[in-house]
């Protein structure tokens, strides 16, 4: 899976330090599947506890097989069932049959896309270009997505560079270069009393910051954009037919 950017790497470091239900940390389970996500297994845990998350609430059975081998796989990637990353409508990723959302190729993305809508970030100028990618990329095609180029000056990020660093966004596909970040994005660490922090350091690997960019309205209630929905345990069918989900807030 590694690439050759990747030499030195575990295979642990792809993926994420935080929850994907409530953005927190602390103990977390590692899906390892294709996504690349982690969860708190229990509303118990004290770190679970603290930002209100609800967890995956593994059954009993299921919690004690987690403790002993420490390994899971999410029912989005045990189904092949996955959320695109701009419109969040759950789809098949199965790729022998029907896919309907298609992964971005970074060796070390868990983003997934339908082809009209990672195709319109990619080649947002020009109407033929985009039909023809959005076309290429339902028929197979590998194409790495809107989050590895700096949505300022579209270029890729160089970690050993500070300023070339990125900081990406936890709730889309939009990143930047340290140097191109705005002004209205303020870190923790230099936000006054009255400031809206966005942006934090040290939750990321590769030293990239992590920050909820001004596209997505902060809730003072939870200092974070509203949760995402996250559908679990439901068939495809019955989110087309209801467009409901488990609403994991």
């Amino acid at each position: 899976m590694a690439s050759s950017d990747d030499e030195g790497e575990t295979f642990h470091d792809h993926f994420d330090t935080v929850c994907a239900i409530c953005d927190n940390g602390g103990e977390l389970a590692i899906c390892e599947g294709k996504c690349f996500r982690s969860f708190h297994i229990t509303p118990d845990s004290m770190s679970a506890h603290e930002s209100s998350c609800e967890s995956l609430c593994l059954p009993p059975k299921e919690f004690l097989i987690w403790l002993r081998q420490k390994k899971l796989k999410c029912e989005n990637c045990e189904y092949s069932l996955h959320q695109c990353f701009v419109c969040a409508e759950l789809g098949s990723s199965d790729k022998s049959s029907n896919t309907e959302v298609f992964q971005c190729s970074s060796a070390t993305c868990g983003h997934f896309y339908h082809p009209k809508c990672v195709a319109k970030l990619l080649q947002k100028n020009d109407k033929t270009e985009r039909q023809s990618l959005q076309e290429k990329i339902a028929a197979g095609e590998p194409f790495v997505c809107p989050a590895h180029k700096c949505v300022v000056c579209n270029q890729t990020e160089n970690e050993k560079v500070a300023d070339l660093q990125f900081a990406v966004c936890r709730r889309c596909p939009n990143s930047y270069h340290r140097k191109c970040l705005p002004r209205d994005i303020i870190f923790e660490h230099q936000a006054g009393h009255h400031d809206e922090i966005r942006a934090w350091d040290g939750l990321l690997r590769k030293a990239r910051a992590w920050i909820y960019c001004l596209e997505h309205e902060i809730d003072p209630e939870v200092a974070t954009p509203t949760r995402p929905i996250i559908y679990f345990g439901i068939s495809l069918s019955e989110v087309q037919s209801n467009h409901t989900g488990r609403n994991l807030v």
